[in-house]
């Protein structure tokens, strides 16, 4: 008996070295430019290389900055163009709030004394956004991380090394009352600015780990230097701000019906606690002693009065009351805080007194929107960065800055649920309530059984 195999010819061919080298650099020209702008915006947008942080200019590195939003803009520009997702997730509620807040900047930069310096600005914003939106779509959720990562690591390799090597550039002498001062890092940026950044790189370092299952040592390197760097910076805002955002982002670890019992047992304890000292000490007196220890003056007040923020808030809602239609324009608050600081240090405020009182209710409906997703759907990566941006933005601009950066990028990222809920690297469990839950209640406050 004899068997007739029947051959095919094989599709499978030896590649020679040339032609190897040539596959690897075959890569679209899109992809090297979109990846490029996103990884340069988060890398030099907020960094600032000159001895006087406060002071901003058109000087060579602004220039590059602009050529890095200017060609970002286009990348966004021509996924709009060609690529319909991109537009349909821009109107798409709550990311859609932006372009409204967008045309609003327009209209009020038209308006406005610097006519210029707010037109630039807003070009920023509304390159930024569409450079990220075109980036998620085009090249995915990681590919998009990856490149804010690396923008990010460098941010904070360069900050160590001018904190370390030119303090005149890295060292932020913080004047405090009694003609004292408070040594801080800034490295390249302003403390504040360097916190978010140190935070923000943190979040997304435990993103790669926990979520995407990346255990590169280079990312628990920089994930150590950004703590040294959030430490270092003193923004205890930043701090806080990081905490809880990864509190929130991995609350189906810890928010379980079997440790309920010993929540509700703890919190008792507490309650308890507090009536007795009430009785037995100045409480009152006890606190605002143990409170002076995080101020850095060394008074309390400075906290109560959230480091004399609470002046700016009242000078700037003076302000926007004269123009609440228009507002100032962007990137005018030196102009007109020349005494407060210079900025708002409010994200809502600094909106509102930006593009006017209806860009501010833009602003609050797009974070109630994402809110409203985080109390129904889980994911990580969006849950951290919103709960960062908005504990940050109750002291500090955040987004939409004088030329938007990284956490602008990141919050647009958040705000994308379309994209962010088919992200293959995040698990079922994470993205979606169970199908077997005949339940309508918020995924934030429904306990995991097991």
């Amino acid at each position: 008996m004899s068997f007739v195999i029947n051959e095919r010819e094989s599709n499978f061919q030896l590649l020679t070295p040339k032609e190897q080298i040539a596959n690897a650099i075959d890569v679209p020209v899109a992809f090297i430019w979109g990846w490029l702008c996103v990884c340069g915006c988060s890398f030099l947008n907020l960094a600032n290389f000159l001895t006087e942080k406060e002071d901003v200019g058109l000087d060579f590195q602004v220039l590059i900055k602009l050529g890095f939003i200017g060609a970002g803009g286009l990348y966004g520009l021509h996924g709009l163009l060609t690529r319909k997702r991109v537009w349909t997730l821009l109107t798409s509620f709550p990311v859609a709030w932006i372009p409204i807040i967008c045309v609003l900047y327009l209209f009020s930069a038209a308006c406005s004394e610097f006519t210029t310096n707010s037109l630039v600005s807003t070009c920023s914003i509304v390159a930024v956004v569409l450079m990220t939106v075109t980036a998620l779509v085009h090249l995915g959720v990681y590919r998009c991380l990856q490149a804010m990562f690396t923008g990010m690591g460098l941010f904070i390799f360069f900050s160590w090394l001018t904190f370390l090597f030119v303090p005149s550039v890295g060292v932020f002498a913080e004047p405090i009352a009694g003609g004292q001062f408070t040594i801080r890092m800034s490295g390249l940026a302003h403390p504040n600015t360097l916190g978010q950044y140190a935070g923000l790189t943190v979040i997304v370092s435990t993103i790669f780990v926990c979520s995407y299952k990346v255990r590169h040592p280079l990312i628990f390197l920089i994930a150590l230097l950004a703590v040294g760097a959030l430490v270092g910076s003193l923004s205890r805002t930043s701090l806080v701000a990081c905490v809880g955002s990864l509190l929130i982002g991995y609350r189906h670890i810890y928010f379980r019906q079997k440790y309920l019992l010993l929540y509700i047992s703890a919190a008792t304890i507490a309650l308890l606690a507090v009536l007795v000292l009430s009785t037995q000490i100045d409480l009152e007196a006890k606190i605002a002693d143990k409170l002076s220890l995080l101020s850095k003056s060394g008074d309390a007040d400075e906290l109560t009065t959230a480091t004399g923020r609470s002046e700016i808030w009242a000078h700037g809602l003076q302000l926007l009351a004269k123009q609440p239609l228009t507002g100032y324009g962007a990137a005018t608050q030196k102009y007109y805080f020349a005494e407060h600081s210079l900025y708002t240090h409010n994200m809502l405020l600094n909106i509102a007194f930006s593009a006017g009182a209806f860009a501010g209710i833009a602003a609050f409906f797009m974070i109630a929107g994402r809110l409203r997703a985080l109390f129904f759907n889980r994911h990580p990566l969006a849950d951290s960065i919103t709960v960062f941006i908005i504990v940050n933005g109750l002291f500090e601009n955040v987004i939409f800055s004088i030329l938007c950066g990284l956490p602008t990028i990141l919050w647009v990222v958040a705000l994308c649920w379309p994209l962010l809920s088919s992200d293959p690297a995040v698990s079922k469990l994470q993205r979606n309530p169970e199908k077997n839950e005949a339940t309508n209640q918020p995924r934030l406050l429904r306990l995991a059984k097991t």
